[in-house]
């Protein structure tokens, strides 16, 4: 009712309230008042987030190969995140944009680039069998990936379920 509006956010939300281009308050979990004409509500999600992924691959034997799999990441800096991507709110709570779903998918390209540099230099029955190391040198790759670090975020694992042979 004339442009007061209430935000209640979870304690795995990182909330960042702007007027005037100027931060007025910050913090997980926040709840307050605001004046939604002049404000704008920034909510990132600081909670663990699971992302599945599949992609194919092609062996050093030119043989091609699915993998399936897992990573688990956390946002640990919402600032930094908030000032690359967009994660402004409507007073309904929904998302401006489509920007909050591009963590997940710049970070799922970055395990499909490290993972091909794996497969390309395994043949197709090392690859198959190869889970464990091809999750090391991935998941060493990621934690150390600028991409990674510049998004502000840790990845807290990654799980490979599948790699199956393309039929």
């Amino acid at each position: 009712m004339f442009g007061i509006a209430f935000m209640k956010a979870a304690p795995t939300t990182y909330v960042l309230h702007y007027r005037d281009g100027k931060v007025v308050r910050e913090g997980r979990g926040l709840s307050f008042f605001y004046y939604s004409p002049t404000a704008t509500i920034v909510a990132v999600p600081i909670g663990s987030i699971d992302v599945p992924f599949v992609f194919n691959e092609v062996t050093a034997d030119f043989q091609e190969v699915s993998i399936q799999g897992q990573l688990t990441y956390r946002i640990t800096n919402a600032q930094q995140l908030a000032s690359l991507l967009d994660h402004s709110v409507r007073p309904t709570g929904a998302y401006v944009s489509e920007d909050p779903e591009k963590p997940d998918e710049r970070l799922v390209n970055v395990t499909q680039v490290l993972a091909s540099a794996v497969t390309h230099r395994l043949k197709l029955r090392e690859a198959l069998v190869a889970y464990d190391s091809l999750v090391n040198q991935v998941l060493a790759g990621l934690r150390q990936s600028e991409a990674v670090t510049m998004l502000g975020v840790e990845i807290l694992n990654l799980s490979i379920v599948a790699i199956k042979p393309t039929p």
